[in-house]
């Protein structure tokens, strides 16, 4: 499974901050991923050509950590 991660670095005078927004839903896989951000890189579009001098969009596909927990036999 993959997580859509949306990493905002925001730059003001001369310090550069980032924030990581994961979206909530999880892909089977990282094609599928990868197609997600593609499209909601283009609904970016516009607010990344107007912002770009301090704001930069960054989308990532990260593979997710499943944790099963183990149910110990009494």
């Amino acid at each position: 499974m993959y997580v859509l991660i949306l990493v905002a670095c925001m730059s003001f005078s001369g310090e550069t901050h980032c924030q990581n927004f994961e979206r909530d839903h999880a892909f089977t896989s990282e094609n599928r991923c990868r197609m997600a951000a593609a499209i909601e890189r283009g609904q970016y579009s516009q607010r990344s050509q107007s912002r770009k001098d301090w704001l930069t969009y960054d989308w990532q596909c990260r593979p997710t950590q499943v944790t099963m927990l183990e149910e110990s036999a009494e």
